[in-house]
């Protein structure tokens, strides 16, 4: 039975990434993966790797081999430094994700191979730290914000996430500090502070590009015109809105609040909204980091698979009706 199971997950999710082939948005992530990896391995050999600095996750542990052994070549290295991650997320993640991953990694080995030699001359140490963080963070920054992969640690981190509900930002930064230790083990403290600051500087980068260049909001909006209110966002601007039966604290009395996700361009507009329908109303704007669900990234963007067969049936099974309607984001 476990059998014929994996056997219909395997068929589904090859279907997947079949029907990828005919998306015009997989070949737009691999066009910015080929961007953002060209733009990291030109770094890495041009400035970490001159300057003996260390990087995070499966790269930093790759650079420490390599400082310590010279053989392999860095690229060849991550190249083996992955293999073990996908055998543990080969049943954890969706196929369509490994295969993306797969890539990326083959995308950076090669490139790292293909850029050796290259040397960008910057005599102050702190400059070449700031700068190895400015282009690596912007080049992986903008791979992953298409759902690309390069592998790496994020793999093992999610596995842990989902099977220990560990913060992947945890094993990330133990992962790190573990990097930071071997530099200063294997060099100095002065390799290490560097280290630290091109990896302070990296992951300050990559979080902008990824995330908050993105600039989605997400906003809660008590008025005493809801369903106006409701109309004209979905109407104007074109996004969701979900309706929240709420009681006031002060009032006690019930009302409907407003829920929607919009981008940082749209802000204005939606102030003049409320303006022109209730100029009394109360809204709460907040950054959102990720928004995962319809016209925003998907949980297959993410790494999870998707439901087949049986339970996508149950999974497409409509609702039962509620008091209010809910529009989709």
């Amino acid at each position: 039975m476990k059998g014929s199971r994996f056997t219909a997950q395997l068929a589904h999710e090859f279907k997947e990434v079949r029907d990828d082939f005919r998306s015009p948005r997989f070949y737009r992530m691999l066009a910015t993966m080929a961007v953002g990896l060209g733009i990291t391995t030109t770094a890495f050999n041009g400035i970490l790797l001159p300057n003996h600095f260390f990087s995070g996750g499966t790269s930093g542990l790759t650079l420490i081999y390599y400082y310590l052994l010279g053989w392999p070549s860095v690229g060849t290295l991550y190249l083996i430094f992955n293999i073990p991650l996908f055998v543990i997320g080969w049943r954890e993640y969706a196929l369509r994700y490994l295969f993306v991953s797969i890539i990326g990694v083959l995308m950076f080995s090669g490139g790292l191979e293909l850029t050796q030699g290259i040397v960008l001359p910057i005599d102050d140490p702190l400059i070449a730290a700031i700068l190895a963080g400015v282009m690596i963070g912007g080049g992986v920054g903008l791979y992953l914000r298409e759902g690309g992969s390069a592998g790496g640690l994020d793999i093992l981190a999610k596995f842990i996430r989902k099977r220990l509900a560990v913060p992947m930002g945890t094993t990330i930064n133990l992962v790190n500090t573990f990097n930071l230790i071997g530099a200063w083990l294997i060099f100095d403290l002065k390799t290490a502070f560097y280290s630290g600051v091109y990896l302070f500087v990296m992951a300050t980068v990559l979080e902008k590009v990824q995330t908050g260049m993105s600039q989605h909001r997400a906003v809660l909006i008590n008025t005493a015109h809801p369903q106006v209110a409701s109309r004209r966002i979905q109407q104007e601007l074109d996004r969701g809105v979900t309706l929240l039966q709420v009681t006031g604290g002060f009032s006690h009395q019930s009302m409907l609040m407003l829920f929607s996700v919009i981008n940082l361009y749209e802000l204005g507009r939606l102030k003049q909204i409320m303006f022109d329908v209730d100029p009394q109303a109360f809204v709460t704007v907040m950054e959102a980091a990720e928004v995962i669900g319809r016209r925003f990234r998907t949980f297959e963007d993410d790494g999870y698979r998707k439901p087949f067969s049986g339970e996508e049936a149950f999974a497409q099974k409509p609702l039962p009706p509620m008091s209010q309607d809910i529009s989709n984001q």
